[in-house]
């Protein structure tokens, strides 16, 4: 019998325990938005932690916020879908290993709305291109920033942009299909945090253009500074090219005279500079010797204004002439957005020992197997006079042409400057 009385009285002890632990008696929901609330609740003493389960009205699983702390008495509910009702309950745990825990409280509802998020109108498509358009939204001057979810019409995966600051009420939407029509919609944030987010915007739509591929027609320049014979010079190749020509992928420019002054350089020499200008920005670099492989070949490195190696090509003194190849690397798009490239060598090259006319032959392949081939003419001159600083160089004169008539001054002839003190010399200016 005692035993009996014993274990009876044990098990109202562990009832009369676990009835101890009971749930918040009062609960009810504030600061309701779009895809977040907070649930709140009477503090409950003695308690370890609490645990709240939620879900939309009619959906058969829960989801849970665990391990809230026992001096909390609100809890904010994110991710929630808008304009939907949702039901919570919550139950208080008194011990930490969750074996001691009270009934779920009664239900509260509340519906996913808020006048304070407007959703963001206006919205329309221009510069729409190939492969990119422009997404543009009037402003809502209480916004914080936007994001923009865009996809395939009829699809159902969606890309994003974001997020875009204000005042800024566009943004280019790229990497398109040609030919394709697009949808996409905008979102405000009312604040720095993703609490106040208004509702997706009323989509607009837009289709993109076929893409139409430009000839592959690069614009090559190759000159230098000093058109003097057997002298060091600054040598410039230029290199250009339109919208949507294919790009280009190997590149070959070459002289029928003058070479290289590659054996008095040293690994890390600086040798030039290089820019390029593309549709979105500019690219400054600066080039420097690396490998060397004796007095005809060198490997140039260029460098961005960080000190980071983004490219390299060779120079070469060969039959009697120059040699400058590089190979561009794939981008994985065939087509270019258009560009200019100068490569700038500082009295590296040394012009030809002979009177005449120099060649600089361009041959280019485009990744698309297409070839173009181009040349340039400098007229070299051997006139001793022509750069000599002189005393005379400081009296008055007169200018005379070959056939000893007076003239003024033009470029590319060869003129006589008769001084006051009765000296002459030959001069020629070539541009």
């Amino acid at each position: 019998m005692k035993k009996v009385l014993l274990i009876l009285f044990c098990s109202i002890l562990y009832f009369y325990s676990n009835a101890q632990c009971n749930a918040p008696t009062t609960i009810y929901s504030s600061n309701i938005n779009y895809y977040n609330a907070d649930a709140n609740w009477n503090l409950q003493a003695n308690i370890h932690h609490y645990k709240i389960r939620y879900k939309i009205v009619g959906a058969t699983s829960w989801s849970y916020k665990n391990n809230i702390d026992s001096l909390a008495t609100t809890k904010n509910l994110n991710n929630l879908t808008a304009l939907s009702t949702y039901i919570w309950q919550i139950r208080t745990y008194c011990n930490s290993t969750g074996s001691n825990y009270s009934l779920w409280s009664v239900t509260d509802t509340f519906y996913t709305n808020t006048l304070n998020c407007p959703s963001i109108t206006g919205l329309f498509t221009n510069n729409i291109s190939y492969n990119n358009a422009t997404a543009n939204w009037a402003i809502n001057n209480n916004s914080n920033r936007y994001k923009i979810r865009y996809k395939i019409y009829g699809t159902s995966t969606w890309l994003f942009i974001g997020p875009i600051y204000q005042p800024t009420n566009n943004v280019l939407v790229p990497l398109l299909q040609q030919n394709t029509t697009y949808e996409w919609e905008v979102m405000a944030f009312y604040d720095s945090t993703s609490q106040m987010a208004s509702l997706w915007s009323v989509s607009d739509t837009f289709t993109t253009i076929q893409f139409v591929a430009a000839p592959f027609n690069p614009v090559i320049t190759n000159s230098i500074d000093n058109p003097i014979c057997n002298s060091p010079t600054n040598l410039t190749l230029f290199v250009s090219q339109s919208l949507n020509e294919p790009d280009i992928g190997t590149s070959t420019i070459t002289s029928d005279g003058g070479y290289f002054d590659i054996q008095s350089l040293s690994t890390g020499d600086s040798v030039g500079y290089a820019i390029m200008n593309t549709s979105t920005q500019t690219i400054s670099t600066t080039l420097k010797a690396g490998i060397i492989g004796g007095q005809n070949y060198a490997i140039i490195n260029s460098y961005d204004s960080t000190g980071n190696l983004i490219g390299f090509f060779a120079i070469e003194n060969v039959n009697g002439g120059i040699k400058v190849s590089s190979t561009s690397p794939n981008d994985g798009n065939d087509y270019t957005s258009g560009f200019t490239s100068e490569v700038h060598f500082t009295n590296l090259f040394v012009t030809p020992n002979i009177d005449g006319i120099l060649h600089f032959y361009a041959d280019i392949e485009s990744e698309l197997n297409d070839q173009f081939n181009d040349t340039t003419s400098v007229i070299i001159s051997c006139i001793n006079e022509i750069l000599e600083n002189k005393p005379e160089d400081n009296l008055s004169f007169e200018i005379y042409d070959l056939l000893g008539r007076e003239t003024d001054w033009k470029e590319n002839f060869i003129l006589i400057y008769r001084y006051s003190n009765g000296k002459s010399k030959k001069i020629i200016t070539i541009k």
